[in-house]
């Protein structure tokens, strides 16, 4: 099923990052979020754990979270960004709120419909426009954006910590005892080597000599970008380094691969002490989009 969208929108010559995901059964909330340059300047959260009522309705699920990446995407188009800052802190005003009432035996009070009804009513008529999904996307090549002439923003986000939810695979050394082959192994093993392999033309990144990252620590990321079975080398593809935390603002890197397919990103990973963090490569080539993901550890 669908996990999430990205699209980008310009308003007033600044291109603004829209993000929408699922965050899975655990939490059953989809979460959008606002970028500027690596920023965030708002979120949107809309539990569905109405749509889990025993069995879950993936299709009224799919059909929320487009209709709630669509909506933010009208706002920003529309100018409306101190809007949806302004309905973020609502938002978090009301969550407070509702914990509060919830230990009085008051039922909480309902933020969704309220911030759909504001944004339906006075955005500026909806154009349809083109979302992308996570896994392949279709993005024409634009030239690089100059920061606007304006103060930085300082917008206080909160995010959950599952946000940051990366599984963790601890490295295991498995003995395998030698193994004696018998020669109908051998005749079984001959009458399949005929067969070939499946062959795709997906695209296919590597961390090359990657080790574990650390808060505070200054690296430098070799990545190889590949395509298909055969493992073609792909130039020129668009690659933008995440490092995003529970405790500090993301940070963002962008690079492109040489005609060997490689790139080196230099990077500083902030200092932090609590929650989590992690570390994205999203790489665009040809209208694909790739994402890979790696833990980083508190320091």
């Amino acid at each position: 099923m669908i996990s999430g969208f990205n699209t980008d929108v310009e308003h007033n010559g600044v291109v603004y990052h829209i993000q929408t995901e699922d965050k899975g059964l655990s939490s059953q909330v989809i979460v959008s979020l606002v970028y500027d340059r690596g920023t965030i300047l708002a979120s949107k959260r809309t539990p569905y754990n109405d749509l889990n009522e025993g069995t879950l309705d993936e299709i009224a699920l799919s059909d929320r979270l487009s209709h709630q990446h669509k909506l933010i995407c009208a706002a920003v188009r529309a100018g409306r960004i101190s809007d949806l800052q302004q309905m973020s802190g609502r938002a978090r005003a009301a969550r407070r709120e509702a914990a509060a009432e919830a230990k009085a035996d008051l039922p909480p009070p309902e933020v969704r419909e309220t911030l759909e009804e504001s944004l339906v009513a006075s955005a500026a008529p909806v154009v349809p426009i083109e979302t992308q999904r996570v896994i392949t996307v279709s993005t024409p090549e634009t030239a690089p954006i100059e920061a606007p002439d304006q103060a930085p923003l300082t917008t206080n986000v909160e995010l959950d910590d599952d946000f940051f939810d990366l599984p963790v695979f601890a490295d295991e050394v498995t003995i395998i005892d030698e193994i004696q082959l018998l020669p109908e192994d051998l005749d079984v093993v001959s009458e399949l080597s005929g067969i070939d392999r499946p062959r795709h033309e997906h695209l296919s990144v590597d961390i090359l000599g990657e080790t574990k990252f650390k808060g505070g620590d200054r690296v430098s990321l070799n990545i190889l970008i590949c395509r298909g079975t055969d493992r073609r080398i792909v130039k020129d593809a668009q690659i933008m380094v995440k490092v995003l935390g529970s405790a500090f603002r993301p940070v963002i890197f962008h690079a492109h691969s040489d005609a060997n397919g490689l790139a080196r990103v230099h990077l500083q990973i902030p200092h932090f002490q609590a929650g989590r963090a992690a570390m994205v490569v999203r790489v665009i080539a040809d209208g694909e989009e790739l994402e890979t993901r790696r833990l980083v550890t508190p320091g």
